[in-house]
């Protein structure tokens, strides 16, 4: 009882710290889970998840996530990997239908291997979003990708690619998910939304959806927020508890863009659940004692395949140190704010539409932390010595300070 009472204080002081940094920092609404020992330790909400019909962020609020959708993706893309469907090496020529080759180095193939790296040298062209919105508002007959990285497509642009040779050069880019979002259609026969959810979200219990069709409990769903002219506008996912225009995928043709369920950054998930993503990680693909992953494969998520020496990369996204397949790997020294001590945290961010998301983890410890806005008033700060934002940062010091991280190390 002396335990369950202390655990009790702990838990009602990290409520209070949430509630205070909202304030302080004038978020809309803010979800923070907390995971230790592979089992999630706190769940803690503040403020709107609508701010028009005055709803509060809580278990059941499902976010669009941002890029950490790109890590979620890719966790259940290697289920394929697992029956050796496709090899990390593989041309993707050899599966989309079309040679796909840089124009500066045509005789360099681009593997998976660099799409979900960020290695590939594809690049968020000028007229990609235009891309996108094309074919968002056409999903029963995208265009396929040809349209925009081969030259004489209809939205082509030369600064699609990068000067460097694919496999090289770190440059963070959307484009690459989608590629990897169709390839896993093309390889598996199933549309992107399908294979998700059967080879991942059903497993965990997930009600997660990449589109906004897909979420059963749209009364749930937050909306994105911006503040323009001094107040709060929506951005995105604003459909008041209704969703009047579903559009219609029924014509859509597998394999042919599976951007338009945007694997890049469209999932749909509360906190609560993310973290079923985060422990099957911590646990090297297992989840309630069930192999959902292979243990290679989750391995091969969180080693370096491309590595930070000081000009190889973008160098906003260089002092992160190194990516894995679509995980982001931080050394001590850039993620000071999360666990104390030597220790590697590895994850991923998000941030779009006024949505900023953090998911990392420490894998030894099986320690990490989830947190959620749907947004924020004033442009965020960056810390002065992590990688992180200073409303982030003191995020991760209550949850230190109040027992929720830092588990021992077996």
């Amino acid at each position: 009882m002396i335990l369950l009472g202390s655990l009790q204080a702990l838990n009602g002081q990290m409520q209070q710290a949430v509630d205070d940094i909202r304030n302080k920092y004038d978020l809309m609404g803010l979800s923070v889970v907390t995971v230790c020992d592979g089992k999630i330790s706190g769940v803690f909400h503040a403020g709107l998840r609508d701010y028009e019909r005055n709803l509060p962020v809580n278990d059941s609020t499902k976010f669009r996530i941002a890029s950490i959708s790109k890590l979620v993706m890719t966790t259940a893309m290697m289920k394929l990997y697992d029956k050796k469907l496709f090899k990390l090496d593989d041309d993707v020529s050899k599966y989309l239908g079309f040679t796909l080759r840089n124009p500066n180095h045509p005789d360099r193939p681009i593997t998976i291997r660099m799409l979900l790296s960020h290695t590939s040298s594809i690049n968020d062209g000028s007229r990609y979003e235009e891309f996108l919105m094309a074919n968002y508002n056409n999903v029963s007959n995208p265009l396929d990708f040809s349209q925009l990285l081969v030259p004489g497509g209809l939205y082509y642009t030369e600064d699609m690619w990068r000067k460097e040779p694919p496999g090289e050069y770190f440059i963070y880019c959307n484009a690459n998910f989608g590629l990897a979002g169709t390839l896993i259609e093309k390889i598996s026969g199933q549309n992107f939304d399908e294979f998700m959810s059967e080879n991942l979200f059903i497993p965990l219990g997930i009600t997660g959806s990449y589109t906004a069709e897909g979420v059963t409990d749209i009364n749930n769903l937050a909306v994105i927020y911006r503040n323009e002219k001094g107040k709060w506008a929506p951005q995105t996912d604003d459909f008041k508890g209704t969703l009047s225009s579903p559009r219609d995928f029924s014509g859509y043709k597998t394999g042919t863009n599976a951007a338009i369920f945007s694997p890049q950054g469209g999932l749909r998930i509360s906190a609560v659940e993310l973290a079923r993503i985060m422990i099957l990680h911590m646990n090297e693909g297992v989840w309630n004692g069930k192999r959902i992953i292979s243990k290679k494969s989750i391995k091969l998520m969180h080693t370096p395949q491309w590595t930070w020496n000081g000009g190889n990369g973008d160098p906003e996204v260089g002092p992160e140190r190194s990516w894995g397949l679509s995980v982001s790997i931080l050394t001590d020294a850039h993620s000071v704010s999360l666990l104390e001590g030597n220790s590697t945290i590895m994850g991923h961010g998000g941030d779009a539409y006024g949505l900023l998301s953090k998911f990392y983890f420490d894998s030894d410890t099986k320690s990490g932390l989830i947190l959620i806005t749907n947004g924020m008033f004033n442009n965020p700060a960056k810390s002065s010595s992590s990688v992180f934002y200073d409303f982030e940062e003191a995020i991760f010091s209550a949850a230190r300070q109040n027992s929720l991280l830092g588990c021992p190390k077996k």
